[in-house]
C-alpha cells in the first residue's frame, strides 16, 4: 500500500538537499497510486496547535507520530554545516515535526495523476448549492406544424415519418441491385409494391406465423387474408431477395453501415422536420437484436438483448425518437475525447441545428456523465442532469460522506458538494445514488413513499433526483414500444434487422405524433392495424387464389383526395360501370373511365 506524504513546513533548499533526500524519494514515488481501494495520506506539522487543528477537522482515524529533527532544523539557516550535539547521550532534542497519518480512499487522488510533467488542479468543493452559471430559459412554443397533422388519418401520419422519398429510394436501389448486380432485367418493383411489402412486415409484428410462407397458407389455422390479397407469396419472396438500401458501387470505405446509412439519414431528417416538441430530452443506447456475424455486432452482458447492433438514441421523455446513430465499434483514428463525450456532443449539435439549447434539458446516465462533460455543456448553454461514477466526479466523491457511513443513516439521507460549476449529490435510497448537474440542486426537497419492512414510510427526495426520474426514461420507453410489436419475418442479410428497426421505429414515432395531436388517440395496436390495412389496400396485379378475394378499398386512401393520378394499363373492367377501359387510377390501382361524358373516376373518389 502506497503512502502519500506532503509536508506543510518549508525548509531552505540547501538543507533540504542534504537532510531530506529520503523524504523526497518517498514523495516522488507516492503519486503512483495502487489499484487498492484505500490509501494513506500523511501531513507534517510543526506545532501542536497545527496538529490539533488537523485532528479536529478530520472525520477519519488518525495516527500521530513524532519525527526526529532534520539537520536543517537544528542549525542556522545561513550555513550548510551539519550540526552535531556535543554529547548526544545526555541531551535530547525536541521533536522537529509531528506527522499525522490519515487513511483515505484512492478515488480522492484518481484525478490527480501526473500527465507528463503537469499536475491537474482539483476544484475546491464546498458544501453549498451555489452555482455560478445562470442558464437562460426559453419556453417551448406551440408547434403549429405539428397541430396541422391533427386531421390526418393514421396512414397519412405514418407517411409524414416514413416518407415517399424513402419509399422511392428503396424502390430505386432494389431495382438497381437486381439489374446491375444480379443481372435480372425481368425483375422490376414499384413503389406501391414496396408499400405492400412493408405492410406485410408490419403485419408480422402482431400476427405472428412460424415462417413467412405461412402467411399465404389456405389452412384454417394459418394464413393472413391481408397478405394473401395484396401479393403472392413468390412475389413477396422475390422482393425480399432483391431488397436493397444503397448502391454497392458507392459504398463509403470504412463505413461498416454504409448499406443502411442512406436510409437512416433520410429517417433522421424526417424525425426532426417538425421540430423538437419536448422540453426533456434523453440520450441512451438501444440494442437491435441480431445473432449473425458482423464486425459491428455487440455483446452486452446482463442486458435484456445481449447480442445485436448498438444504436445511440436521442428521444423525448415520452419515447419519441429524434435521432439515431448506429455504433460501429472503436475507431482506428479516434480523437482523444472520450466516446461518451463525443456521443453527447453530436446529439447537442442535432439540438442546435433543429431548435435552441435554452429550450431543452438533456438527461443521460453514468456511462456518459463526467465533470468535464457538464462543464462543456455549460459553455454551450445546455442544461444537463445525469448519474455519475465516483472516479469521474473530479474529487467530489472523496470529500463527501463515504458510502458505508451514508448507508448507516436513515433512508433519504444525502450529502452534496458544489464548486460553482457543477453540483454533485449522493442520496441514500435502496443503494447510494450519485447524481450531478450543471444547473439544478437538491432544493426543494420533496417526499415520496418507500416500503421498508412491510410498511410505507416517507422518504425525502432531492429535486435533482425527481427531475432525473421524469426526464430520463425516453429511450427505454421507445425500446418497450418497439419490442411490443416487433416484426418477426427474418432474413439472412446482415442489414435486414436494421431495415426492420427503421420501419418499426418510424411506426412508433408516427403513433407518438398521433397521440400528441389527437384528443382521443388510438391505442398503439389499433394505430398499427389501421396503417397495415391501408398499406395492404391495393388489388393484386396477379390473379388471386380461389380461396381469397380482392381486398376492399379503405376509405382513408380512396377518399383522401391526394395524388390520385390518371394513367393507363391493360384493358379490364371499370370499377364503377363494369365496362372495359384502359384508364386507371395509379394510386388506387383500379380501372376507371375518365373519358368525356363518363364520370367514373370522379364518382369512385367521391364519398357518398
Amino acid at each position: 500500500m502506497k503512502r502519500l506524504r506532503s509536508s506543510i513546513k518549508e525548509t531552505p533548499e540547501k538543507d533540504e538537499a542534504e537532510a531530506s533526500t529520503s523524504h523526497d524519494a518517498l514523495a516522488s514515488s507516492s503519486m503512483d497510486i495502487s489499484d487498492s481501494l484505500e490509501g494513506r495520506r500523511c501531513e507534517q506539522v510543526s506545532t501542536l496547535e497545527e496538529a490539533k487543528e488537523f485532528v479536529d477537522t478530520s472525520n477519519h482515524v488518525l495516527n500521530v507520530v513524532v519525527l526526529p529533527p532534520t539537520a536543517g532544523d537544528s542549525g542556522s539557516d545561513d550555513t550548510d554545516q551539519e550540526y552535531l550535539p556535543d554529547d548526544p547521550e545526555d541531551e535530547f532534542d525536541p521533536a522537529g515535526e509531528l506527522e499525522v497519518e490519515q487513511e483515505v480512499r484512492v478515488e480522492e487522488f484518481a484525478t490527480t495523476k501526473l500527465s507528463g510533467k503537469e499536475k491537474r488542479a482539483l476544484p475546491r468543493w464546498k458544501k453549498t448549492e451555489d452555482l455560478d452559471m445562470i442558464f437562460p430559459f426559453e419556453q417551448l412554443q406551440r408547434n403549429e406544424n405539428l397541430q396541422q397533422l391533427a386531421s390526418l388519418t393514421p396512414l397519412e401520419v405514418w407517411f409524414k415519418v416514413f416518407t415517399d422519398e424513402m419509399i422511392d429510394h428503396i424502390t430505386f436501389q432494389s431495382n438497381l441491385y437486381a439489374h446491375r448486380e444480379c443481372n435480372n432485367r425481368a425483375f422490376t418493383v414499384s413503389p406501391q409494391e414496396i408499400r405492400q411489402f412493408i405492410g406485410v412486415i408490419l403485419l408480422s409484428g402482431y400476427n405472428c406465423q412460424p415462417e413467412a410462407k405461412y402467411y399465404w397458407s389456405t389452412q384454417p389455422d394459418m394464413g393472413a387474408q391481408g397478405a394473401i390479397s395484396c401479393m403472392s407469396r413468390n412475389r413477396f419472396m422475390e422482393i425480399k431477395k432483391y431488397l436493397h438500401l444503397a448502391d454497392n458501387q458507392k459504398l463509403v470505405k470504412g463505413d461498416k453501415m454504409s448499406k443502411v446509412t442512406p436510409l437512416y439519414k433520410l429517417l433522421n431528417s424526417s424525425l426532426v422536420k417538425h421540430g423538437m416538441f419536448h422540453e426533456k430530452l434523453s440520450v441512451d443506447e438501444s440494442i437491435v437484436p441480431y445473432f449473425g456475424r458482423h464486425a459491428a455486432k455487440m455483446f452486452l452482458k446482463g442486458k435484456p438483448i445481449r447480442f445485436g447492433y448498438k444504436v445511440w438514441m436521442l428521444c423525448g421523455n415520452d419515447g419519441y425518437p429524434y435521432h439515431m446513430t448506429i455504433y460501429q465499434g472503436k475507431e482506428i483514428h479516434a480523437p482523444k475525447v472520450p466516446l461518451s463525450t463525443r456521443v453527447i456532443r453530436s446529439m447537442v449539435d442535432i439540438i442546435q441545428e433543429t431548435s435552441n439549447t435554452t429550450r431543452h434539458t438533456l438527461y443521460f446516465d453514468n456511462f456518459f456523465n463526467s465533470y468535464d462533460l457538464l462543464v462543456m455543456l455549460s459553455e454551450l448553454k445546455m442544461r444537463a442532469i445525469g448519474t455519475i461514477r465516483p472516479y469521474r466526479s473530479n474529487g467530489a466523491d472523496a470529500v463527501m460522506l463515504p458510502d458505508k457511513e451514508l448507508m448507516k443513516q436513515k433512508r433519504g439521507a444525502f450529502d452534496f458538494r458544489s464548486d460553482g460549476n457543477v453540483y454533485i449529490a449522493k442520496w441514500h435510497d435502496n443503494s447510494i445514488v450519485r447524481i450531478a448537474s450543471n444547473f439544478m440542486t437538491h432544493s426543494p426537497l420533496r417526499n415520496t413513499q418507500r416500503r421498508v419492512k412491510g410498511q410505507r414510510i416517507e422518504v425525502k427526495v432531492p429535486n435533482i433526483v425527481r427531475s432525473y426520474n421524469t426526464g430520463m426514461g425516453g429511450v427505454d420507453l421507445l425500446d418497450k414500444l418497439a419490442a411490443a410489436y416487433r416484426p418477426t419475418i427474418r432474413s439472412k442479410k446482415w442489414y435486414w434487422p436494421l431495415f426492420i428497426n427503421a420501419v418499426n421505429v418510424a411506426t412508433v414515432a408516427a403513433w407518438r405524433i398521433h397521440c400528441f395531436v389527437e384528443e382521443r388517440p388510438l391505442s398503439h395496436l389499433e394505430f398499427r392495424r389501421q396503417v397495415v390495412l391501408s398499406l395492404l389496400q391495393s388489388e393484386r396485379a396477379a390473379t388471386p387464389r380461389a380461396a381469397s378475394g380482392s381486398m376492399s378499398q379503405l376509405p382513408d386512401i380512396r377518399f383522401d383526395g391526394v395524388n390520385h393520378i390518371l394513367g393507363t394499363g391493360p384493358q379490364g373492367r371499370c370499377k364503377v360501370c363494369k365496362r372495359n377501359t384502359k384508364n386507371m387510377c395509379k394510386k388506387c390501382n383500379v380501372r376507371l373511365h375518365a373519358e368525356r361524358g363518363k364520370q367514373c373516376f370522379e364518382i369512385y373518389h367521391q364519398q357518398k
